[in-house]
């Protein structure tokens, strides 16, 4: 039985150029463009089987070139968007692999997405293009990249700015990549921007959703807050209005009007503000064990590196 690396490499080869024949000119004969863009297709499900994925990709990037000679849109950017895909998968398999590579795969597969996301804006269909621009972000922060995704994730969120929740959901990406990044400036202005955009749109009371997303950014705030610790002067009002909800003594939760129904995670959080004005390095570390359970990935992030600022100072 041949191997997929043999059919690939050889197989792969006759059948493309076979294929691609048939696109050329003859006299008195038209190319019969439909019939490649079909056999192309299928070559590309077949390399795919054998996990052959550059090669797969260049098949549907063929196939779209045909689509676009035969003026089918919509066939066209999803042949695209398969190419896009395919590279991807090339690209993430080498880098779980280890391999060396000039990251041509990736480069490819950008290339790809970009195409696709634009044949979307040109057909008016923003939210479709916000959500490969959304995949192409989280692809290259998956990736290690979280400068490169921001551009994508911005592109993205401005897409989606009509439609509160979808923009909401490209933001926190953006804030994560920021954080990644270790812009915790950056991160906190996304943060309040969301809250904003929150107050905005989600109604008296909030629920939902709407509650999920303004508790992560009140949380996220208030931890980085506590560890840029900026000067009284240089805090911004909503900022210190965070701060000073947190400095109350009591746990009592719809006096406080936080976003999230835990009493428990509530005075855990004052505690860790009274510890960090205190500069009680033993407090914060007693305080990081009771919090581990009750935060999200992000969230103790962000507490190691507010621990870890504390201890140097």
């Amino acid at each position: 039985m041949e191997s997929s690396s043999t059919f690939a490499g050889n197989d792969f080869i006759v059948r493309y150029r076979g294929i691609s024949s048939k696109l050329k000119k003859r006299f008195l004969r038209k190319p019969n463009v439909a019939e490649a863009s079909e056999e192309f297709g299928q070559l590309a499900r077949d390399l795919s089987e054998g996990e052959a994925w550059a090669q797969s990709g260049l098949c549907c990037v063929a196939v779209a070139k045909c689509e676009q000679t035969l003026v089918n849109p919509t066939t066209e950017v999803s042949a695209i968007t398969q190419a896009a895909r395919y590279f991807l998968k090339a690209e993430v398999i080498n880098h779980h692999l280890h391999c060396p590579s000039f990251n041509e795969h990736l480069m490819t597969a950008v290339s790809c997405f970009q195409h696709a996301i634009q044949l979307y804006i040109d057909q008016k269909k923003p939210a479709l293009a916000a959500s490969l621009a959304m995949e192409l972000g989280q692809a290259l922060r998956s990736l290690g990249q979280p400068s490169e995704a921001l551009t994508h994730l911005r592109v993205a969120a401005d897409l989606q700015s009509a439609s509160p929740l979808h923009y909401l959901t490209c933001l926190g990406y953006i804030a994560s990549c920021k954080i990644d990044l270790g812009d915790l400036h950056g991160a906190l202005t996304v943060f309040t921007q969301m809250t904003n955009v929150i107050e905005q749109h989600g109604g008296q009371p909030l629920t939902g959703a709407y509650k999920d997303i303004l508790a992560r950014c009140e949380i996220s705030s208030l931890l980085i807050l506590l560890t840029l610790q900026p000067l009284p002067q240089h805090t911004k009002p909503p900022h210190a209005h965070l701060l000073e909800k947190y400095s109350w003594t009591t746990p009592d939760i719809q006096q406080l009007n936080v976003s999230y129904d835990d009493a428990e995670l509530v005075v855990l959080l004052q505690s860790l503000v009274l510890a960090c004005q205190g500069r009680d390095s033993q407090a914060l570390s007693t305080l990081s064990q009771h919090l581990t359970p009750l935060l999200g990935l992000e969230h103790l992030h962000l507490l190691h590196i507010l621990i870890t600022e504390m201890n140097r100072s």
